[in-house]
Order: C-alpha cells, then sequence, then structure tokens
C-alpha cells in the first residue's frame, strides 16, 4: 500500500517512492523540523517478523551510521514505530552509477578513473573501520549532478567484530559482482570488495559486465574460472595502466589481489601518468603451490552440471579431490543463492512489468492473468516528464520484485505532463500571454518604463525550467513588460556647445554638432555668439520613444563684419546738406545787396 504523505517518526513526510530492494523501500521525504530533503529507507513489512532480515536492518544502519565521508551517504537517525524499521539518511540528487551506464554507456576512462577514485577512497574508509560492504555494485553507487559519488546501501555489510554473521549472509551479494572465494563458499573480505570495484571498474569502461549467462549458477563459475576480458580490445584508446588496476583487482588468487583499498588508490592517482606500462601478467612459474585453479566444464561437469565419475577420468586423486570439494562448495553455495533468491516462498513469482500501459489495460493483466488485487484506493495520480495522462508510471512492488497471487498492488499513474516554463525573457507579451492562458494559467502584467522595446518581457516571476502540475487549480505567472523608452528632451538654447552636447549625451540622446551660417543682416550679427548653441533640431521639452534619438546642435565660429557702406551713406547726405546750406546763405546775401 502506497506510503505517500505519510509522516514518520512525527517528523519526515513522505513525498514520493525513488527506489526498491529486495529488504527495504527507500523514500524521498521532508523532514519537518530541520526543514531538509532526506531520504527515508522502510523495511519492506512482510520481513519485520523475521529476526535475521531485522538484525541485518540494524546492522546496515550501525555499518553506515559508524562512517563519515564525502563519499559515503550520511545516516542521520535510526528507529522504529509500530513494527515498521526505518534509517533517515542523507539525501542525494543525481543518478545512480547504473542508470549513468545505460544512458551513456561507456564512458570515457578519464572520467572512470575520477568516478573510481572517489568510490574507492570511501571504500577505503569503510575498510579501515573494519566494515566490509560486500554488495558494491553501480546499483549501490549514487552520482551528483556535479559529480560528486557517494556510496549507499550497507544493507548486507559485514562489521568484522560482530558475530551475528549467518551462512545465508554469506550469498547475499549481487552476482555480476561476486568475488570467487565468495561463491565458493569462503568469508568474505575487504579483498571481496576489491574484486567487485574492478569489476564496476570494468563495466563503466566496457558499458557492461564481464560476465553474463543464462543461470546465476553460470555466471558465478565464470568468476571462478574465467579470465577478465580485456577492455582494451573493446577500446584501445584506454591506456595500459588503467587496464592493469582491473587486471590486478579482479585477480582470482587473492594473493595476486591488491590487499588494500588504498594500494588501489594509490594507481588510479598514478595511472593516467603511466601511460605505457606493459601489460600486467601473473607468473606461476616458481609458485606452483599458489596457482590459481581455473576449472573446465568438461574436466568436472557434464552438460548438466554434473560432477563426472572420478573413475572414468582418474587424475590425481588427491589434487582431484581438492578441486572438487571446492567444486562442490562452491555449488552448495550458489544452489542456496539461487533457491533464496528466485525459489523461496512456494507460489511466488515475478512482478510483470506493467508500466507504459494504459490504466485500464495493467489492471486487466494484473487481476486477470497474475491474479493480483489492485483496489482503487492504491491508485495514485502525478504528473509525468513524457508520459501522457492515464499512462501507469509506476507500480508497488515493482518488476521484478517477488509477489505471489492475492498480493496488492500499487499504481502511479500520469495525470498529463509536467508543463515546462520556457524562458520568456525577450518575447513579445502578448504572443507569450495566449500561450500561457490556453494551459490555463492567469497571467499578470507588470509594466514598467524600460529600454527594451514597448511589449518585451523583461523578468518572469517562474524561473525557466520549472515543472507545473498541469492540473493545479491555482497556476499563475507575472511578466514584467516594457512600457518602451520615453525621455525629454533639455533645453540647452544658448549653452556652451560642448557643455550642451555632454548634457544631451548624458540624457540618452545621440549630438550631431554642425556650424551655422552666419547671419547677413546687421542686427543678427551685432546679436551673435560663436561656440553656443543657436538651435536644436528637435525643441527643448519634446518628448521622444527611442533611446539615442539623434539631435543636432548648430552654432557659430566666427561673427561677420558690419559691412562700411551704411557709413559712407550717411556722410555724403552730410555734405549735401551743407553745401545746400551754404548756398541759400550765399543767395541770401546776394539780395540784400
Amino acid at each position: 500500500m502506497s506510503q505517500i504523505d505519510k509522516v514518520v517518526a512525527g517528523r519526515y513526510k513522505l513525498t514520493s517512492l525513488i527506489g526498491q530492494g529486495g529488504m527495504a523501500d527507500v523514500y524521498k521525504a521532508e523532514d519537518t523540523i530541520l526543514k531538509r530533503t532526506v531520504a527515508v529507507k522502510i523495511m519492506r513489512s512482510s520481513l519485520t517478523g523475521d529476526p535475521v532480515y531485522v538484525t541485518r536492518f540494524h546492522r546496515e544502519a550501525s555499518a553506515a551510521a559508524a562512517l563519515s565521508h564525502k563519499n559515503i551517504v550520511e545516516i542521520y537517525d535510526v528507529g522504529d514505530e509500530n513494527d515498521e524499521y526505518y534509517i533517515v539518511m542523507e539525501y542525494v540528487p543525481g543518478q545512480t552509477l547504473k542508470e549513468l551506464i545505460h544512458k551513456r554507456g561507456a564512458v570515457h576512462y578519464v572520467e572512470v578513473v575520477d568516478i573510481m577514485k572517489q568510490v574507492v577512497a570511501g571504500t577505503a574508509k569503510a575498510h579501515s573501520m573494519g566494515i566490509v560492504h560486500r554488495d558494491l555494485k553501480p546499483q549501490n553507487i549514487m552520482v551528483t549532478d556535479s559529480g560528486v559519488v557517494k556510496i549507499g546501501d550497507f544493507g548486507i555489510a559485514s562489521i568484522q567484530s560482530l558475530s551475528q554473521v549467518t551462512q545465508t549472509d554469506t550469498i547475499m551479494g549481487s552476482l555480476h559482482y561476486l568475488a570467487p572465494e565468495i561463491a565458493r563458499g569462503e568469508k568474505a573480505t575487504a579483498q571481496s570488495d576489491i574484486y567487485a570495484l574492478g569489476i564496476v571498474f570494468y563495466e563503466l569502461l566496457r558499458g557492461e559486465v564481464p560476465f553474463n549467462g543464462e543461470s546465476p549458477v553460470n555466471i558465478a563459475l565464470k568468476h571462478m574460472r574465467d579470465e577478465i576480458p580485456s577492455v582494451k580490445d573493446f577500446n584501445p584508446s584506454i591506456p595500459q595502466s588503467v587496464e592493469n588496476i582491473i587486471i590486478k583487482a579482479t585477480a582470482k588468487n587473492v594473493n595476486d589481489r591488491y590487499q588494500t583499498a588504498n594500494e588501489v588508490l594509490e594507481d588510479l592517482n598514478t595511472c593516467l601518468s603511466r601511460l605505457d606500462e606493459e601489460k600486467l601478467v601473473f607468473n606461476y612459474e616458481d609458485k606452483e603451490e599458489e596457482k590459481t585453479i581455473v576449472a573446465k566444464d568438461e574436466d568436472y561437469f557434464t552438460t548438466d552440471h554434473q560432477l563426472v565419475d572420478k573413475e572414468e577420468k582418474k587424475p590425481d586423486r588427491k589434487k582431484m579431490m581438492m578441486i572438487a570439494g571446492g567444486i562442490i562448495a562452491g555449488i552448495i553455495v550458489i544452489a542456496l543463492l539461487v533457491y533464496f533468491l528466485f525459489f523461496s516462498g512456494g507460489s511466488t513469482f515475478a512482478m510483470p512489468d506493467v508500466t507504459g500501459l494504459e490504466i485500464e489495460e495493467a489492471i486487466t493483466t494484473l487481476e486477470e492473468e497474475y491474479e493480483l488485487v489492485v483496489d482503487e484506493d492504491n491508485i495514485t495520480y502525478e504528473p509525468s516528464d513524457d508520459q501522457e495522462e492515464g499512462i501507469v508510471l509506476a507500480t508497488d512492488p515493482t518488476a521484478e520484485s517477488t509477489v505471489k497471487k492475492g498480493d496488492s498492488v500499487s499504481i502511479t499513474v500520469s495525470s498529463g505532463q509536467y508543463i515546462v516554463i520556457e524562458d520568456y525573457t525577450g518575447k513579445d507579451y502578448d504572443e507569450v500571454y495566449e500561450a500561457l492562458t490556453e494551459l490555463g494559467f492567469t497571467v499578470k502584467k507588470n509594466e514598467i518604463t524600460s529600454d527594451e522595446t514597448k511589449g518585451t518581457i523583461i523578468e518572469q516571476s517562474i524561473l525557466e525550467g520549472e515543472k507545473i502540475d498541469p492540473n493545479a487549480t491555482d497556476k499563475s505567472i507575472t511578466l514584467t513588460v516594457s512600457k518602451g523608452y520615453s525621455a525629454t528632451v533639455p533645453n540647452v538654447y544658448g549653452q556652451n556647445i560642448t557643455k550642451a552636447q555632454q548634457v544631451l549625451e548624458e540624457a540618452g540622446f545621440t549630438v550631431k554638432l554642425e556650424v551655422k551660417d552666419s547671419p547677413t543682416d546687421a542686427d543678427s550679427i551685432r546679436n551673435m555668439t560663436t561656440y553656443v548653441v543657436a538651435e536644436q533640431s528637435i525643441e527643448a521639452f519634446t518628448t521622444v520613444y527611442t533611446k539615442g534619438t539623434e539631435i543636432t546642435l548648430y552654432y557659430y565660429t566666427t561673427i561677420p563684419d558690419i559691412e562700411e557702406e551704411t557709413t559712407t551713406n550717411n556722410d555724403s547726405n552730410n555734405t549735401d546738406t551743407d553745401t545746400s546750406s551754404e548756398n541759400t546763405e550765399n543767395n541770401t546775401e546776394e539780395e540784400t545787396e
């Protein structure tokens, strides 16, 4: 049954299911007291009555809580509530290395070396405190978007000082990363973790694990007898020094393998500066007693993987018994593993994958074909990044989980694709308004004066990339829009031409200077002043709506002389008057005589 929105320990509100494993489900949650996002791992209710699982769950908490390292997921809280066991841990946004490999395939060796440095550093810290992880694999290693790597899931970790290690515990590691000695029934050690690290290293460089098979037994046997394929055969550009780390980490003989994780880290730190290194080859010529035994199917097994009659082969009896004993022990362990993982529970079977189906089709498949139960109360709806409304996004239990007839199944269904907010800045308001209102948004307009063209969006209240539930009842966004540019032309008439130019340019205008032709009339000439504004092309106090509007300032550079002609005429007139007077006086005198 879905636990979304449930509050654990009175403070951790579960918001979404982010992972599922054999023992527990992991939820993203909000710590309502410290106001931070956390991850909460809750043991499956079907296992809470099993003391072995409860002990293992508590051991994970003890193991991880004892560790403090930047490359290990941090544990915040541990407890149980109403027979429900939980661990509260650091929430690591990002993806697992497995998801990274699925998306990108083989990763470039320089990036892989950086990733492995972080993984090995975290592993070395655990080993230094006597903790063997025993389930190192890409699924348990997170990588954030910024490239920080963190190891999690210490669910089957072994603290060497603990005495409650059961035989079942020794076979719980994932087969694709299982060290040969564990497959043979031996105890897990730090070198078993180093072997798993070598397989993870290989998988990152190759894009897939080195060994696959039709059955778990077949995979385990390959780890016991087959050499790891060369990554350089796949990609010759990979330096030999890098492949040598894989060769040494995955050596069948633990004596040839790295003894500590710190030794691996030292080689990782220098491998890219040792590009001309020779390929590592183990020499057994002078130490026959330490030689790794690599068994062949035809030597010890029939096509049904049964031991061949010893009388028919008749090899060295003592050596044969040693080999057979080791192989039989390995087969017993593998058989227990297969039984435990795949066949315990009697009528159990793998949960079918109905993600991607229409909800009606999914319910029909689960109920009619597999006799599972889907209640309406167990169907929840949430937005999706890529699925249309009505498509199944996830199930609880997840696909391939072990279920049995009559089990209840919770289904998460798409309520429609998220509305992803775009960057609207620089776009026309009317166009964006129309698009957003069609999506059900209430658009609020905030106009301000700006240098931008009128109607251009300058800011938005919801950032680009944010996801909005398409079914949200209150979808509103505020767009800040330019009212356009406006400015009033200053009055610079009569000012010094240089000062006037400065005033206009500071006000955002473009200024052009032009010398004005001098006037010709005497009065205008008398009123002239040089190098001051005599005229401006746009009248003062005019409002303009374009920044950088050009204004031409006209001015005089010289004052012409007033013409002398005017003075000469005046003098001539005076002379005529004087002559006339003289003539009048002479005439008067003559008349008197």
